[in-house]
């Protein structure tokens, strides 16, 4: 094994670090903060922007990196000495904003939220149903099809994480979440594994790259090892976990005006014929968004959330899915 080569870092080096470091922090913000609808990812080209904004709000960096690194030499002062310090406060920075995060989390309990405004009749409760896990990650009422974020912001996150402006788009993205979505590549490398056994998938074959098998195994296992499925009912399909989101962007688009009511109801009609062909109950659905969420990232911790809400949704008396029949 070759031991990596820590070499002194320069000003230059220092002033990279810190802004590839603050771009990382500002990613991660925006994440979190649109990653509300699972599946967003981070338009091509935006982390590149905005170093180049960064670079440019600073047009006399070397200059400044010169003038700091000759005062440090005038008083003594070592840049590897600098360079460690700062090492060391990002360590201790990073360990602190861990432990904030990991108390966060400690003390989230999930709910479901409602509205109780009667507005739906048992039908379209059903069809919300169908949407549930993505209401309660996000904290919203499972009764309604109202929503309390501004419109003006769900149009730009629609417009920016899934390039929806429109009726158009917005059946663009319908069919493809029905045709393909995030469950395509995933259920060919689950339909290897259920053939064949997981423990017949070889370690090549976890790590070639294709059909997502590396992430579709590593879910499959923690699944099984965590007993977030139960053994020898592991989804045939993780298209639940396309389904939930296909429910909430159509509602999401109605509520922007792209598409009509009855167009929204529609979309989630589908959704809910779609599970049907799959599935036998909301534990079934459950569990193939379980997965699904997991394989998204290959992420663990994602499918650990997704077992929390669906846990409290089959288990839960005010839950849609305790008080909605899976088939009507």
């Amino acid at each position: 094994m070759t031991k990596e080569r820590t070499a002194p870092q320069s000003p230059e080096d220092m002033a990279k670090a810190a802004q590839e470091a603050a771009v990382k922090a500002a990613m991660e913000q925006a994440q979190s903060m649109f990653g509300n609808i699972p599946g967003f990812q981070m338009p091509e080209g935006m982390q590149e922007q905005i170093m180049t904004q960064m670079t440019a709000g600073i047009p006399n960096m070397a200059e400044l990196q010169a003038q700091q690194e000759a005062m440090l030499k005038a008083a003594g002062i070592g840049m590897e000495t600098v360079a460690e310090a700062g090492r060391q406060n990002m360590a201790f920075a990073q360990q602190m904003m861990q432990g904030f995060y990991d108390m966060e989390n400690l003390n989230e309990e999930w709910t479901i939220s409602k509205a109780g405004d009667g507005k739906l009749d048992a039908g379209q409760l059903r069809l919300l149903a169908f949407g549930a896990p993505m209401l309660v990650y996000n904290d919203e009422n499972v009764d309604t099809i109202d929503c309390e974020n501004d419109i003006d912001s769900i149009k730009c996150t629609l417009r920016e994480w899934w390039n929806v402006t429109d009726r158009e788009s917005t059946l663009d993205i319908v069919r493809w979440l029905l045709e393909e979505g995030h469950h395509a590549e995933a259920d060919r490398a689950l339909a290897k594994i259920r053939k064949r056994g997981l423990e017949n998938i070889s370690a090549e074959e976890h790590c070639n790259g294709d059909d997502k098998m590396e992430d579709v195994c590593l879910i499959a296992e923690e699944m099984q090892k965590n007993g977030w499925c139960p053994a020898g009912q592991m989804p045939q399909s993780v298209i639940a976990w396309d389904l939930v989101r296909l429910v909430n962007l159509g509602r999401w688009a109605y509520l922007c005006d792209y598409i009509r009511e009855d167009e929204m109801w529609h979309i989630m009609q589908v959704a809910a014929d779609t599970a049907l062909e799959h599935f036998s109950s909301w534990e079934e659905y459950g569990r193939s968004f379980i997965m699904g969420r997991g394989v998204w990232h290959g992420d663990p911790t994602d499918s650990e959330t997704a077992y929390e809400i669906v846990e409290l949704l089959l288990k839960n008396c005010e839950s849609p899915w305790k008080q909605s029949m899976w088939k009507e």
